[in-house]
């Protein structure tokens, strides 16, 4: 995943949010028809807004912070704090820096009724950044070369179900899932270059590779 920390896809990543938080929300007719769509698709289909309220509870604070505590651990028991570290500041940081930019750019929910309805901005989705920036920064920091591509896939799948499950709720607007993943891309992005660039995430990738590829015995390596 050294694409998310190349310049052009930072760019790029940046412009979606800030197109995302710019353009959409309640000011966009065609958000606007679609949560009301799905308004009605709710109340017709309750065992829809059943199962997207238990993948969102994947997404829940417990959920992500808990996975987030027991992968730094993890990394502790290895013998790696610096990535244990660099893992515990990218979910947190992203975490605060949500939290600070939804204060900011104060968006304000889809209309939805009392039983559900959310203190807190709208603008960018808590549950899609949060989600996406726990599982994938687990994925790419703390689980071994073997099993890095397999985490990486599930963790994008999962971060991006939680996301979906937030407007099928009606409790964000699509541009606020959109510019919740674009934000934890450029969260992973930029620590996986802090990590590159500092060593922590540089001798445990070489330690596994060296596993799996050893020489055959009398090619340059002794049995």
């Amino acid at each position: 995943m050294k694409i998310l920390s190349r310049p052009l896809v930072i760019l790029l990543l940046a412009a979606l949010f800030v197109a995302a938080g710019w353009l959409g929300g309640p000011a966009d007719g065609l958000e606007v028809r679609l949560m009301a769509w799905l308004a009605e698709a709710r109340s017709k289909w309750p065992a829809m807004a059943l199962a997207a309220a238990i993948v969102t509870d994947s997404g829940s604070a417990p959920m992500t912070m808990g996975a987030a505590a027991f992968a730094s651990l993890f990394l502790l028991l290895r013998k790696s704090p610096a990535a244990a570290l660099l893992l515990a500041v990218t979910v947190i940081g992203e975490r605060f820096l949500v939290d600070g930019l939804k204060l900011w750019i104060g968006r304000s929910r889809p209309p939805i009724d009392a039983a559900h309805a959310l203190q807190s901005m709208a603008f960018p989705s808590g549950h899609a950044a949060n989600s996406l920036t726990a599982f994938l920064a687990v994925a790419l920091i703390a689980v071994p070369v073997p099993y890095r591509w397999s985490a990486t896939v599930a963790a994008l799948i999962l971060g991006f179900m939680v996301g979906l499950s937030r407007i099928i709720l009606g409790v964000h607007w699509p541009s606020d899932v959109v510019g919740g993943w674009a934000l934890a891309l450029l969260s992973v992005g930029a620590a996986l270059a802090i990590g590159r660039r500092s060593g922590a995430l540089r001798l445990e990738p070489q330690h596994d590779i060296i596993g799996r590829h050893r020489l055959p015995a009398g090619e340059d390596q002794p049995a």
